[in-house]
């Protein structure tokens, strides 16, 4: 079993970049009861057995694959996430920080290191969570599923290229800091480094350049290295 290492603070690296959901902020009941919410509104029940195992995808993708399951919902995809968006945006007040991640945005702020959002979410619902979170001053970029073509949002790569080339930053030298595996395996197609905050495994993308490149702190004597 892989040993659970601490949290990095990243001061090695060009970037930091950071997931949303369930990384710097627990939105868990949020996200759920806005989409239960939205979906209750067209008379279907989303059953949380099957949403929680999919709760990394991005909410209109995870309406596709519901209509692949189980057949056309009555209304359009659209309409449901737009109301779940409101909701959302609505319920943002109710979001809690995860103060450990967070202590580390605002230290590499101080430091004066560009910082990134990469979300599977949309940008309105990411903009409401940093404005009621007071988390907004921290990050030069955000980067959600809406600013990317349809179908690729994480675990496509496409979200935090765009954050490191709005950032200005080499993909190779930015650390992203996750809660999913879609997410996790985004930034090691981007070529990125990933932590992920739920296992505590550092992963590093095949051939990267600075793989063997000593990381900041002695808490990573057990870090694992991706396939």
């Amino acid at each position: 079993m892989t040993a659970r290492t601490a949290v990095p603070d990243g001061k090695t690296y060009e970037a930091l970049i950071f997931d949303w959901d369930g990384t710097l902020v627990d939105s868990r009941d949020v996200c759920f009861d806005a989409l239960a919410r939205a979906m209750g509104d067209a008379g279907v029940k989303l059953d949380p057995d099957w949403y929680w195992p999919r709760q990394a995808i991005a909410s209109p993708d995870m309406l596709i694959v519901w209509e692949q399951e189980f057949g056309p919902l009555p209304e359009a995809i659209d309409e449901i996430i737009g109301r779940c968006r409101l909701y959302v945006q609505a319920a943002a007040p109710d979001l809690k920080v995860i103060e450990e991640i967070a202590r580390v945005a605002r230290a590499a702020r101080r430091r004066g290191q560009r910082l990134g959002i990469g979300s599977n979410a949309s940008t309105n619902t990411v903009w409401a969570g940093l404005e009621a979170t007071g988390l907004d001053a921290l990050f030069d970029v955000v980067v959600t599923w809406s600013d990317v073509p349809q179908g690729r949002g994480k675990p496509e790569p496409d979200i935090f290229l765009l954050v490191a080339q709005r950032l200005g930053a080499d993909p190779a030298r930015c650390l992203v800091y996750e809660d999913a595996e879609v997410g996790v395996t985004a930034a090691l197609s981007a070529g990125m480094t990933a932590y992920n905050v739920q296992t505590g495994v550092l992963h590093r993308p095949v051939g990267s350049p600075i793989s063997a490149a000593p990381v900041h702190g002695p808490a990573f004597a057990a870090q694992s290295l991706a396939d």
